[in-house]
């Protein structure tokens, strides 16, 4: 019998063992939650058979007029039973096959703030070695348990990767780091990719500003500054105190003492005054954020786009980021490539 949207309400618990399933609604239409849903209202716009519901449909949960969960897929018994779809209260998507209402075997759970995990599931648990891709582009392969556990390699956004040893998703033991150049230094690590003690950063590391230009004579092009920034935009990476190099060198996980990252030969200022110059002229305002893969001579080889206000916007200023020199990284004594990461966030000044 068809149900047309039926409203369902959570009326009683019901013990289903490893499910720890919550049974609810009318005797002709039982459907079942778990426990995270306790309280959580119901709408079905399947079909019922046998007292529940069941085949392909729609399963939308909701609390005081919000919608929290939702299932698209089909119900056996009220149960998620095969391929579906979930998405969950705190926005994680959970795609796979599902056996009494949880991912069995092969599936994708994506989080809410972008990272993605693959994995073979048992009781909504990934067992065995997983893939995980991270928002900001690293990527993990081996085993996990609430994160990267056992043996697995993290490959990470910016150049390099770690093969060795996890524990409670930090580096411990005998592991590697694969250098981008094809270096490989073999080390013992205790939680850090940093084989030496690193010095405490500030809380609050001190921002260095630009002046506002003045816009030519006669233009009615508006003046722009930059502000924000960690290190003293001017200041090439070589020019800069070991305060200042360490805020740039941390996003580099693989880079060791001794180790450079790649860094505009004239620092920052070159670069900020061009984008000064973009907003200006494309009236361009909002989040740009760019990794530009720069080789072992210097030299920009492509720049990826994460995030621009416009696509022209995005395309003027990955032509600047190809054409600013740059300094090349050093990994173990030798010229490394890799990438150099921008952030910027293109606004007017008042």
């Amino acid at each position: 019998m068809k149900k047309p949207l039926s409203l369902i309400i959570l009326l009683c618990a019901s013990s289903a063992g490893a499910a720890d399933l919550i049974y609810a609604g009318k005797a002709d239409c039982r459907i079942a939650g778990h426990a995270r849903v306790a309280g959580h209202m119901a709408y079905w716009n399947g079909a019922c058979k046998d007292g529940y519901a069941s085949g392909p449909g729609g399963l939308q949960w909701s609390k005081d007029g919000k919608a929290t969960e939702r299932y698209e897929g089909p119900l056996s018994k009220g149960v998620p039973e095969g391929a579906g779809i979930a998405q969950w209260a705190d926005g994680s998507l959970h795609e796979g096959n599902y056996r009494d209402g949880m991912l069995h075997g092969p599936g994708v759970v994506i989080f809410k703030n972008g990272d993605k995990l693959e994995a073979n599931f048992e009781e909504d648990k990934p067992v065995g070695n997983v893939k995980a891709v991270y928002a900001g582009g690293d990527h993990y392969e081996g085993g996990w348990r609430h994160g990267p556990e056992g043996s697995g390699t993290m490959t990470f956004a910016l150049g390099g990767a770690y093969r060795g040893p996890w524990r409670e998703g930090k580096p411990v033991g005998d592991g590697e780091i694969l250098y981008p150049n094809g270096q490989v230094l073999k080390a013992r690590f205790n939680g850090s990719f940093q084989l030496t003690a690193q010095a405490e950063k500030p809380e609050a590391p001190t921002l260095y500003s630009l002046k506002a230009q003045d816009a030519p004579i006669g233009s009615n092009i508006r003046p722009v500054m930059g502000s924000g920034y960690v290190v003293p935009p001017e200041k090439s990476y070589a020019e800069m105190t070991p305060e200042q190099q360490s805020f740039v060198k941390r996003y580099y996980k693989v880079l060791q003492d001794g180790d450079v990252p790649p860094y505009p030969e004239k620092g920052m200022l070159e670069i900020s005054r061009a984008m000064g110059r973009l907003i200006s002229y494309q009236a361009a305002t909002g989040k740009l954020r760019a990794n530009v893969s720069v080789d072992e001579h210097g030299v920009a080889q492509n720049v990826t786009l994460l995030k621009s206000p416009d696509s022209e916007s995005g395309k003027l200023a990955a032509s600047m980021l190809m054409l600013v020199k740059y300094t090349p990284g050093r990994c173990a004594g030798q010229p490394c490539a890799m990438m150099v990461p921008f952030s910027f966030l293109l606004s007017f000044s008042k």
